[in-house]
């Protein structure tokens, strides 16, 4: 039995209903070729809103699954440094993974972290 991923993604502005289902057959096809079961996808339909958020790092925790996969990292933030820090949160969240099918436009690396009072 495959271990579970779990989707999410944002509906962007712009984002019809062809552009969302293309995005889940992306997250799905991720899922497939790294030995995963796609399962539940948190849709978040409000541009700014983070209740999908919210609920898909509920339901990891209920559920004890660690990964989850994300079309890119605009799905995260459209900021790229905030993409990658709600990446970071999440994975810290979840104790886990993070899986980007594709990488954004601008995709900066994350900040480096150092332990408090390292310099």
């Amino acid at each position: 039995m495959e271990p579970l991923i779990y989707g999410y993604l944002r509906r962007l502005p712009g984002t019809g209903d062809a552009d969302e289902a293309r995005l889940i057959g992306g997250l799905s096809a991720l899922a497939e070729a790294e030995g995963f079961a796609l399962g539940p996808l948190s849709v978040e339909v409000e541009p700014r809103g983070v209740a999908a958020f919210r609920g898909l790092i509920d339901r990891c925790l209920r559920d004890d699954v660690q990964s989850v996969v994300v079309p890119s990292p605009d799905h995260l933030n459209t900021l790229p440094l905030l993409a990658c820090l709600v990446a970071e949160l999440l994975k810290d969240e979840i104790s886990g993974q993070v899986w980007i099918v594709t990488a954004g436009s601008e995709e900066p690396s994350c900040p480096p972290t150092m332990p408090r009072g390292v310099r």
